[in-house]
């Protein structure tokens, strides 16, 4: 299934400016990309995060994560299930506290589970967790 690339990228850009207390620009991404060995201009990352380029090459990918210290699947996959089949899956959950967050979730868009995602991801960290590479990933 494709992913929302566009969106994917913004979010990053945004998480990255809410983190560091500054604007992020299309030439500085390129910059970093260029130098961890990832060929991309200021333009085509411009067009890509205009949804004028949709589609990123798996290199291209991996470098955009690296360089925001992403995981290396967030411009890869799409997470989503269909909302019939979350449902069944969470209603299936022992833990109620789990399964309250995923009720509250259920149904949200893609830019909202992502940002959740991201937020879930420092508050690990923030516990002493290690990164969700290393759970079950269910």
């Amino acid at each position: 299934m494709d992913i929302d690339v566009t969106t994917r990228l913004n979010l990053a850009f945004e998480m990255w400016e809410r983190a560091h207390g500054h604007p992020l620009a299309d030439e500085t991404v390129a910059g970093w990309m260029t130098a961890a060995g990832y060929n991309m201009s200021p333009g085509y990352l411009a067009r890509l995060r205009r949804g004028q380029a949709t589609s990123i090459p798996e290199r291209t990918r991996t470098g955009l994560a690296h360089v925001f210290g992403l995981d290396p699947g967030y411009f890869a996959c799409d997470p989503g299930l269909d909302q019939a089949e979350d449902a069944e899956v969470i209603a299936h959950l022992d833990n109620s506290s789990l399964r309250r967050l995923g009720q509250a979730v259920a149904g949200t868009s893609m830019r909202t589970m992502l940002y959740l995602e991201s937020v879930a991801d420092v508050l690990r960290r923030a516990d002493g967790l290690p990164p969700c590479e290393h759970t079950a990933q269910l």
